[in-house]
C-alpha cells in the first residue's frame, strides 16, 4: 500500500529540526513534505532543508507581518500576524493524506482551512506549559479552544505540554508526547574525541584552576534565561568552594552589565559567542551544565550537554526537565527565583559521582535523538490515520 502523505506546515526552523524532517521523509518513503517561510528560516537551514528533503521542502519566498503589543523575552508579550502571500497554495499543492502545524496561530489557520474544506485530519506539534503560559491572555486561550474543535491529534513535547493541553479542554488520548530532540550525535562524537591534553590547553588559555568544578551555562545573555541569579547565588558559592569556575558561553544585551559586576574576583569567565562548531570543546572541559531559565518550553542546550556526558542543575520553569533531568540519577532541580535552591545544588555536585551522572546523562538523551523522535511522531501520524479510518 502506498504510503500516506504527510505535509508539516512550520513557518519557522533551526538547524536541529532538519535531522528530524529527514528521518520522517525516510520513514514515509518519501511522503513527507514541509511548507515553511523562507524569510523566517536562515539561509543556511534553507540550504540545508532543501538539501535533505529536495523538492519537497516547499519554501514561501516572502511575507509580510505586522507586530501587535510589545516584543520581549518572555512568552505573551504580543503577537505577530503574518500576511503569508501564496500559503495556501503551496499547502494544496501537496494533496496531503494529513497535515501537522506548528502551533495554533502563524501559518495555523491555512493548514485549518486545507483540513476543512478537504476532510483530512489536522495535528498541532505544540510546546508551550502551563509556565510558559502563565500570562496567555483571555483571547488566545478562546481562539485555541475554538481551533480545537478541529484537531484529530497533538504532538507534545513532553508531559508539562500535555498537561498543559488537558487543562485547556483536549482530550488526553488525543495527545502524544516525544516530539522534540536535539541533533546532538554530532556534538557528541566532537566532545569524546577532544583528548585530555587539548583540553588542559584550552582550561590553561581560559586561566581556569585544575582543583576545581567547572560548571557551564550555554545561552542567551537576556533576562529570560535567569543568568544574573545564578550570577548572584555564585558569589556564595564561590566563598565555600574557591577553586571552583562558572564558564558563561554567549551573548546578548545583558552581557556587559553581567561582566560589569561580575567578570573579576569570582572565577566566572565571559566567552562571548562561541560558533556552534566549536561549543564541544567547552562542554569538553567542563563538569556540570547550569541552566537558570526563567522560562523555557524545552531547552535544547540541556539534551545537547547531556550528550556530551555532563551532569544537570536544571531550573524548575525549564519544560523539558520531568523527561530529562532525574534527581539522584543525572542531576538537581533548583529554583532560580529562591537563592539557597541554586547555592545547594552547584553544591551537590561536590558530593556525587560526576563520573556516572554523566553516564546517566548520556543513556536518557538517547530517548531524545531525531530518529527516536521521528518514530514516535510517525506512530501518532499512523495512529491518527486509522482512526479515521475507521470511523463510520
Amino acid at each position: 500500500m502506498q504510503p500516506h502523505k504527510i505535509l508539516w506546515v512550520n513557518p519557522s526552523f533551526l538547524d536541529y529540526r532538519v535531522p528530524l524532517y529527514k528521518e520522517l521523509y525516510d520513514l514515509s518513503e518519501g511522503n513527507f513534505y514541509l511548507v515553511y517561510s523562507k524569510d523566517r528560516v536562515p539561509p543556511r537551514c534553507v540550504e540545508k532543508i532543501e538539501s535533505a528533503l529536495g523538492d519537497h521542502a516547499l519554501g514561501l519566498p516572502h511575507e509580510r507581518q505586522i507586530r501587535i503589543g510589545g516584543k520581549g523575552d518572555f512568552a505573551n508579550t504580543g503577537v505577530s500576524i503574518p500576511f503569508p502571500k501564496g500559503l495556501y497554495r503551496l499547502i494544496k499543492s501537496v494533496d496531503a493524506d494529513i497535515i501537522i502545524a506548528e502551533g495554533f496561530f502563524q501559518f495555523t489557520p491555512w493548514a485549518l482551512f486545507r483540513s476543512i474544506t478537504k476532510h483530512i485530519p489536522l495535528m498541532i506539534a505544540y510546546e508551550r506549559t502551563a509556565h510558559t503560559e502563565r500570562d496567555c491572555p483571555w483571547w488566545r486561550k478562546v481562539y485555541r479552544k475554538l481551533v480545537n474543535k478541529f484537531v484529530s491529534g497533538y504532538i507534545a513535547n513532553g508531559i508539562l505540554t500535555k498537561e498543559y493541553l488537558v487543562s485547556q479542554g483536549v482530550k488526553p488520548d488525543s495527545i502524544f508526547t516525544g516530539g522534540m530532540c536535539a541533533d546532538s550525535k554530532q556534538l557528541s562524537i566532537e566532545c569524546m574525541s577532544f583528548d585530555l591534553e587539548k583540553r588542559s590547553a584550552l582550561k590553561q588559555s581560559l586561566g581556569i584552576k585544575e582543583n576545581g568544578l567547572i560548571y557551564i551555562y550555554v545561552g542567551q545573555l537576556i533576562e529570560r534565561k535567569g543568568v544574573i541569579y545564578l550570577l548572584d547565588a555564585w558569589r556564595e558559592h564561590h566563598h565555600r568552594y574557591p577553586h571552583d569556575s562558572l564558564l558563561i558561553v554567549g551573548t546578548g544585551p545583558l552581557g556587559e552589565s553581567y561582566i560589569h559586576n561580575f567578570g573579576s574576583g569570582y572565577n566566572i569567565l565571559f566567552t562571548g559567542g562561541i560558533d556552534y562548531s566549536e561549543i564541544y570543546k567547552y562542554y569538553a572541559i567542563s563538569d556540570v551544565f547550569v541552566i537558570p531559565t526563567l522560562e523555557d518550553n524545552w531547552s535544547l542546550v540541556v539534551p545537547e550537554a547531556m550528550s556530551c556526558g555532563l551532569p544537570i542543575a536544571c531550573s524548575i520553569y525549564n519544560g523539558c526537565y520531568p523527561e530529562l533531568v532525574q534527581e539522584g540519577r543525572n542531576g538537581v532541580l533548583f529554583d532560580p527565583l529562591k537563592k539557597q535552591t541554586i547555592e545547594k545544588a552547584l553544591a551537590i555536585f561536590h558530593s556525587v559521582d560526576l563520573k556516572r551522572y554523566g553516564e546517566e546523562s548520556k543513556l536518557i538523551e538517547q530517548y531524545y535523538n531525531p530518529q527516536q523522535t521521528a518514530q514516535n511522531i510517525y506512530n501518532a501520524v499512523t495512529a491518527i490515520l486509522n482512526e479515521n479510518t475507521t470511523r463510520p
